[in-house]
């Protein structure tokens, strides 16, 4: 996410506003607080304090984290507030649970808060907002050698990619990178071109792995008539719900905050089946928009589809359906699926 003067400036000013004009008080850090510490009259989650992870706040007067829940209402009028957390998996829904979020601490970081939570809910410690953002060179002044994150100043420089994510996980010692639309090395048949029917925009790109058949039909063909009379069976919905009950997140970046990334964590079908109905749950560190601040969103899982880029922020061929699959190393092999139709080694060098 880009940093904006403007909106640090706005969050400062509001900051000594919200904790006085509210009583959700109770709810503005990131510390872990038993249900029976938190009293309220909402009977969803309101009533449930969710753990948090832990971290340093690394800018004070911005990041989603200084908002400090301050627009939580247990009596919107247009959210509820859905115990995410405690959520299991039944007909309807999938989802992974008891997984733990935070708020991003900067205006840039929502890659690397992103990671923390995949890791902190594989188990893996010993990693914080900062420290990733340094081994993936997030948001650096590429102009000035040594450059910090948080120094960029220049589009293409904001954020983390898909790139700077896959050289990381790819070597680290503790997850594999099971799949990614990333292609290490593209070559010119693996970018999109004008002939594809395509905008000039996005030629050049990376192709996008899959195309808009995929959430009709059972196929992830272009042209596909194979339709399915319930999404549950489409190829995208298999696709996702397979990952989710393995219990891997999917992390995908997006055009949300002119370039977002969120881990998908849950899928609903909302008892019905058309996929327009259909919901995705988000892990996500900049959570301030549902009334409830606790680290979960949700968006149609359709709408989801065809805003599935990010090509204000992200360079090319890295802007079209990003995303990355990670999970816990299998001491059996070290195999990589990349674009799920290329295997390759993890190399032997490892982050510690």
């Amino acid at each position: 996410m880009e940093v904006m003067g403007l909106k640090k400036l706005y969050i400062a000013l509001i900051l000594g506003l919200t904790f006085s004009l509210s009583t959700v008080g109770a709810f503005a850090d990131n510390t872990n607080v038993s249900a029976k510490d938190v009293k309220s009259s909402n009977t969803l989650n309101f009533n449930v304090k969710t753990p948090k992870i832990d971290g340093k706040d690394y800018d004070e007067n911005s990041g989603a984290d200084a908002y400090a829940n301050g627009g939580d209402n247990a009596n919107s009028k247009f959210y509820k507030a859905p115990d995410i957390y405690n959520m299991v998996s039944d007909n309807q829904t999938i989802v992974i649970p008891k997984y733990k979020t935070m708020q991003q601490t900067t205006e840039w970081s929502c890659g690397n808060a992103m990671a923390l939570m995949v890791l902190e809910n594989f188990g893996i410690k010993g990693h914080t907002e900062m420290s990733l953002a340094e081994a993936m060179g997030t948001s650096v002044d590429l102009d000035v050698k040594g450059a910090k994150p948080g120094s960029a100043n220049n589009f293409f420089e904001y954020g983390t990619d898909v790139e700077q994510l896959y050289n990381f996980f790819s070597n680290l010692k503790d997850v594999k990178v099971v799949e990614t639309n990333y292609k290490p090395n593209a070559k010119a048949e693996d970018l999109t071109k004008k002939s594809d029917g395509i905008s000039d925009a996005d030629v050049g790109n990376i192709k996008p792995v899959f195309v808009s058949e995929s959430l009709y039909t059972s196929e992830n063909k272009a042209g596909s008539t194979k339709y399915v009379s319930d999404a549950k069976d489409s190829y995208f919905v298999k696709w996702l719900t397979g990952h989710l009950k393995a219990g891997r997140p999917i992390m995908v970046e997006w055009s949300q905050w002119d370039g977002h990334w969120v881990s998908i964590i849950g899928y609903d079908n909302n008892g019905t089946p058309s996929i327009g109905d259909d919901t995705l749950i988000f892990a996500d560190s900049y959570d301030t928009f549902d009334h409830f601040q606790d680290g979960y969103s949700y968006y149609g899982l359709e709408r989801f589809f065809y805003e599935w880029n990010d090509r204000k922020v992200a360079k090319k061929p890295l802007q079209l359906q990003p995303y990355i699959i990670v999970d816990k190393v299998n001491k059996n092999t070290n195999d990589v699926i990349v674009n799920k139709d290329k295997v390759e080694k993890v190399s032997e060098k490892k982050v510690k």
